[in-house]
C-alpha cells in the first residue's frame, strides 16, 4: 500500500473514531445542548467532536476515490 493510501485511511479512521466518541460522550450527557457555545469556559462539547469528524469523513473518501482512479488510469 502507498504511503498516501495509508495517511487518506488514517484520516478516515480518525474522523469516525472522533464521531463515535463524540456521540458516545454526548449519550453520556444526556445529549444536552448545555455547553456548546462555551458557556462553560473552553471545554469542549461532545458535538464538537461529532461535527469535526463528520466534516474529515467525505474529503478523506474522496481523496482515497481520486487515488484509486489515478492508479486504473
Amino acid at each position: 500500500m502507498k504511503k498516501s493510501y495509508l495517511i487518506r485511511y488514517l484520516l478516515l479512521t480518525v474522523g469516525f473514531a472522533l464521531t463515535t466518541y463524540g456521540l458516545i460522550e454526548w449519550q453520556q450527557q444526556g445529549f444536552r445542548f448545555q455547553g456548546i457555545l462555551f458557556d462553560a469556559g473552553l471545554k469542549l462539547h461532545p458535538l464538537h467532536f461529532v461535527v469535526l469528524g463528520i466534516a474529515m469523513i467525505p474529503p478523506a473518501l474522496w481523496e482515497i476515490f481520486l487515488l484509486d482512479t489515478k492508479d486504473h488510469d
